[in-house]
């Protein structure tokens, strides 16, 4: 499957499709994405991440809506069509046509939240269960809403009978995506891609579409609109290391007979494929610091201690040690992996395979 161009039938003489200002291949009319600017500027600030609550109601707003958006959608039987209708620096939102046997691939949204809404017809969505490799299932109808955290994986696709549509929102914007493979140890991650639309539609459509320019908008917004002076990932890294005492696999063994505890943060998918360190507890990094922040409502008590020695591993150790960073700036005693899971197998210390639910 391939995503849409845009078909020129019905277009005027500059290009633009009669009624809805749709250009082949690019967005719309100045007046019709000032008029979308405005409603987003009512529905969400441009800046900062938005929560699920207020990705919902920027979803379920613009649906009803439809002077924005209906004369817009392109409905065509061999390819998923998308149009981006919105970026800011807090969120970018699309507008999605759905003919019958149009899916998504299984994938998350690279760290993002999102929301979608139906607008017309009915899109079902597969979804993985949190915390666990049981899936489930449900239908949508017109009007109804799903929200998501940055840990949902999805499969999203025409729900069958007359066509449909649906709007989508993200924050921050979507810049990457991991697609997964269905398995029978639940959905194994396969890569990770830079992102070239909403919903999984990675490598469809080409320079002249719709998603192309939205991939360009992108771009401008990661190189050109940082702020001047902003550190790179690797000077980060390099700052949050420099105020750890990282541990080697037999020190941080040492370490854990001791009392610390050793907190795994790698995702269910990657423990599947290489396997657990015994005695470990797994927290999730999108909860780690409200699961250990003594203050949290959702702590873990038997963790959540001042009094704590907090070892991070990650799978290399390079998020383990943005994540022990993020910990000691709220008052824990943490540090992390110096070379995460591999090291500690690579030393020979104990591993069992991944204990996975259902």
């Amino acid at each position: 499957m391939t995503a849409a161009t845009v078909s020129s039938s019905g277009s005027t003489a500059d290009g633009t499709r009669e009624g809805g200002g749709l250009k082949p291949g690019w967005g719309v009319r100045s007046e019709r994405q000032q008029a979308i600017t405005e409603a987003m500027l009512e529905l969400a600030p441009q800046s900062g991440r938005l929560s699920m609550a207020q990705l919902r109601s920027v979803t379920t707003s613009l649906v009803a809506r439809g002077e924005l958006w209906a004369d817009l959608v392109v409905h065509d039987p061999d390819v998923r069509w998308s149009l981006p209708l919105h970026r800011s620096n807090s969120c970018d939102v699309w507008l999605l046509a759905w003919e019958r046997g149009q899916n998504t691939d299984w994938h998350d949204h690279g760290g993002s939240s999102g929301s979608f809404a139906v607008a017309m017809g009915t899109v079902t969505e597969e979804y993985r269960v949190p915390s666990g490799r049981r899936m489930a299932r449900r239908q949508l109808g017109v009007g109804d809403a799903v929200a998501f955290g940055p840990g949902h994986v999805h499969d999203v696709a025409h729900g069958g009978g007359e066509s449909a549509a649906s709007i989508h929102a993200y924050s921050p914007p979507l810049s990457a995506m991991t697609y997964y493979a269905a398995t029978g140890y639940g959905l194994i991650a396969r890569e990770t891609v830079a992102v070239d639309g909403p919903e999984g539609t990675r490598g469809r459509g080409g320079a002249g579409t719709a998603l192309a320019a939205a991939s360009a908008s992108a771009a401008r917004l990661t190189s050109g609109a940082l702020p001047a002076g902003a550190p790179g990932i690797d000077e980060l890294l390099a700052e949050a290391r420099g105020g750890l005492a990282r541990l080697r696999p037999e020190a941080a063994l040492a370490a854990m007979t001791e009392g610390a505890v050793l907190v795994d943060i790698r995702p269910l998918e990657q423990r599947i494929v290489e396997g657990e360190v015994p005695g470990a507890i797994v927290i999730g990094r999108n909860v780690l610091e409200w699961r250990l922040d003594p203050r949290s409502e959702a702590r873990i008590p038997a963790l959540a201690r001042p009094d704590a020695q907090i070892i991070v591993m990650c799978s290399q150790g390079y998020a383990s040690s943005l994540a022990a960073t993020s910990l000691r700036r709220i008052g824990l005693t943490a540090t992390d992996l110096d070379g995460g899971f591999q090291a500690w197998k690579a030393a020979d210390l104990p591993v069992r395979p991944a204990q996975t639910l259902g």
